[in-house]
């Protein structure tokens, strides 16, 4: 009596559940989330999956397949990669097979890392869901799009830190030889080689000791940095980003407000950036490097003209930094005529195969 009495419990429990598994799904809600948008090389990156019932009543049998890029590298332990990670031959993909109690939750967490400069999308996942005989099941597909985009690495090369760091050096000297009679920041007492006309007749009045105006310097150490991937070998182009990010680094860490020219496929968060104003900040950097990482190195225009937008959108005492692979004639020709606006020799930073940087 008490066997045929388990046995119909069991019959009306399971009878439930598959009636009720036609719409579990709809009780079933997936999310995810990516602790950053833009990371390093090799950087350790967490994403976070979560899967909800939001009916009262259990769902038996949950299993979710996370679809993944082929270049993720896990940093899990080998028991958990065994456990959750398949390699199917689309891919690569993370499993995970769960029951869910009524109003509950199950949150996972997937630590990996990426390898190599480049845009990458998470986010398309399979979530299959009924009872545990395998009676009645259905499945749903979708996305939740979740990009990162890896920025390229820093070009670790002695040459090009002198010849930068040189450069750099020669335009904050330069501001330091000339005054502008315009900007007055306060007044200095007379030392006897001042001009007269410098000297200050109110203040001297005031004060009963001869005093001369302190005028503001009149050339502010700023940079544009010109990025040409208009010829040379993909590891050619790779490098050029690679000395771009080095550049755009050695200015934020000296201070110095730099604009930035390009003439491939540059790519921000709020579109393309043929041209990025001048800046400084977290801000403007991870601008620039969101664009450097997503870079294919697809050609809008020529470095000639490159060159011709740059010298309309010309400034006054201003450095320019040139990083290329090896210049064609017609690209040495539109060098010169960047010479001609600038104070200073431009320093150019040429990528080749086997060479660091070298100036111009």
């Amino acid at each position: 009596m008490i066997a045929l009495y388990v046995l119909l419990v069991l019959v009306c429990a399971l009878a439930i559940q598959h009636r009720y598994a036609e719409r579990c799904l709809e009780r079933l809600v997936y999310e995810n989330d990516l602790d950053r948008e833009l990371a390093e090389p090799d950087q350790v990156l967490t994403l976070t999956s979560t899967v909800r019932n939001t009916g009262r009543l259990p769902i038996l049998c949950v299993n979710l397949m996370e679809l993944l890029p082929e270049q993720v590298r896990p940093e899990e332990d080998e028991a958990w990669c065994r456990r959750h990670l398949r390699r199917p031959v689309f891919g690569q993909s993370c499993t995970e097979q769960l029951w869910l109690p009524g109003r509950r939750r199950y949150t996972k967490q997937f630590h990996f890392s990426l390898p190599d400069r480049g845009s990458y999308v998470l986010g398309k996942y399979y979530l299959t869901a009924g009872d545990y005989l395998g009676l009645h099941t259905r499945y749903e597909q979708g996305t939740r799009r979740r990009k990162v985009v890896v920025m390229p690495r820093r070009w670790e090369d002695p040459q090009l830190a002198l010849t930068l760091g040189g450069y750099l050096g020669e335009i904050s000297v330069r501001r330091f030889l000339f005054e502008d009679p315009v900007l007055t920041i306060g007044v200095r007492e007379y030392t006897g080689s001042e001009p007269l006309k410098q000297i200050s007749w109110k203040q001297t009045a005031r004060t009963g000791t001869l005093q001369v105006k302190n005028y503001d310097y009149t050339v502010d150490a700023n940079v544009t940095v010109l990025l040409n991937l208009d010829g040379g070998s993909a590891a050619e182009l790779e490098r050029c980003l690679q000395m771009a990010r080095t550049v755009c680094e050695t200015l934020e860490r000296r201070r110095i407000p730099y604009e930035f020219f390009g003439n491939g496929d540059l790519f921000g968060p709020q579109g393309e950036l043929k041209w990025f104003p001048e800046g400084l900040g977290s801000q403007h950097y991870r601008t620039l490097m969101y664009a450097l990482g997503q870079c294919k190195g697809t050609v809008y225009f020529s470095f000639p003209r490159m060159v011709e937008r740059c010298v309309q959108r010309r400034r006054r005492s201003r450095g320019y930094v040139v990083i290329s692979p090896p210049l064609r004639e017609r690209d040495r020709e539109a060098l010169r005529a960047l010479r001609r606006i600038s104070e200073t020799e431009p320093c150019l930073l040429t990528a080749r195969a086997e060479e660091g940087g070298e100036t111009a």
